[in-house]
């Protein structure tokens, strides 16, 4: 069947519910600049690195089908027969992406160039396609009715492309400082033989104790990057399943005493199973395990900072991060372990 009606070549056009409009129309122009905005949001999601964010421009694309198709109809109950009109909970799923992302990321102090990378870039370029398709749905709205909702949500979407162009250029900036890393510790993971005597850039099964180190390099890159962006110099130990240490990293300007407290919070969650935040509640008077640290032998650390590790629902390790506020030590390590489960899954 071929693609070209005819119907067209004298400048005008079918909308969603049959009728017939200019092809210059105000309606026309606003759909047509969604579905640009689509278009580039496709680009996007090939060029961006972070899996979360590739699905979310995935799932985008099929809102603004679901926009277009509103826009595109003059008739609203025959709109409502074939497609789902976008709603509330569609801006509020927005937000949910806008505040999540933005805890991860470092506090602006200026305004950003707009992109260090392609897809952080290409990001941008989608950012002002919404901005122009909102700035053409608030003139549509000047002489046809528009759904409030509808407005919201294009409003709402602006802001999340650029949420998510930030994102990616973090993530760019983590590898940029995850590389500086590697090369100061000067090809550590490489060089350290195996039980079997192969490297690890060798053919050579991948036991316990060698997925743990390699989690365990990972979670580094990702904790100084974090620590770095947010100016807050940590220790970071990781444990294995016995609380032995498997790697201890200070950074300049860490507080000495963050080594010890960075290995107890580690400990701490390979013996209780748990994150140590988790711990604050139940370990005051008259709760469950009120004075829990004096009944071990090996001290227990009972605020935030301190991540269980676990590999196919097995726990093998702990992570502990100490130097900032209990607050920044959690989000540091938060971030380490979305970093190291885009690589390695939960």
């Amino acid at each position: 069947m071929a693609i070209y009606t005819k119907t067209g070549d004298k400048g005008m056009t079918g909308l969603f519910d049959g009728t017939r409009v200019a092809k210059n129309s105000e309606r026309v122009n606003t759909y047509g600049t969604l579905d640009e905005l689509n278009a580039h949001l496709s680009v996007c999601e090939k060029l961006v690195r972070y899996p979360e964010t590739k699905q979310i421009l995935h799932n985008l694309q099929g809102l603004l089908f679901r926009l277009c198709a509103e826009v595109a109809t003059m008739d609203q109950a025959k709109l409502t027969q074939h497609s789902t009109l976008i709603s509330e909970a569609d801006i509020k799923e927005l937000e949910s992406i806008i505040d999540r992302y933005t805890q991860l990321l470092p506090p602006l102090t200026s305004f950003i160039y707009q992109g260090n990378n392609l897809a952080a870039a290409e990001l941008h370029v989608a950012r002002t396609v919404c901005r122009r398709a909102e700035r053409k749905l608030n003139g549509l709205r000047q002489g046809e009715p528009v759904r409030p909702t509808a407005l919201a949500f294009v409003n709402r979407l602006s802001d999340c492309i650029y949420t998510l162009a930030r994102m990616e250029d973090f993530i760019f900036y983590v590898d940029e400082v995850a590389s500086k890393v590697m090369a100061k510790l000067d090809g550590a993971v490489e060089s350290v033989p195996s039980a079997e005597g192969h490297t690890e850039n060798e053919a050579a099964p991948v036991d316990e104790d060698q997925r743990l180190r390699r989690m365990a390099m990972c979670l580094l890159e990702g904790a100084t990057a974090k620590s770095e962006a947010m100016g807050v110099p940590v220790v970071i130990t990781v444990v294995d399943v016995h609380g032995n240490p498997v790697l201890t990293y200070r950074m300049a300007d860490a507080l000495l005493v963050s080594t010890d407290i960075s290995a107890g919070k580690a400990y701490t969650a390979v013996a209780l199973k748990c994150k140590t935040e988790a711990l604050k509640e139940i370990t005051q008077p008259g709760a469950d395990l009120y004075q829990i640290e004096s009944m071990v032998s090996r001290p227990l650390v009972t605020f935030g900072g301190g991540f269980p590790l676990t590999q196919r629902g097995k726990l093998i390790g702990g992570l502990g991060i100490s130097g900032g506020t209990v607050a920044e030590d959690v989000a540091i390590g938060e971030y380490a372990m979305d970093y190291m489960e885009a690589k390695y899954g939960k």
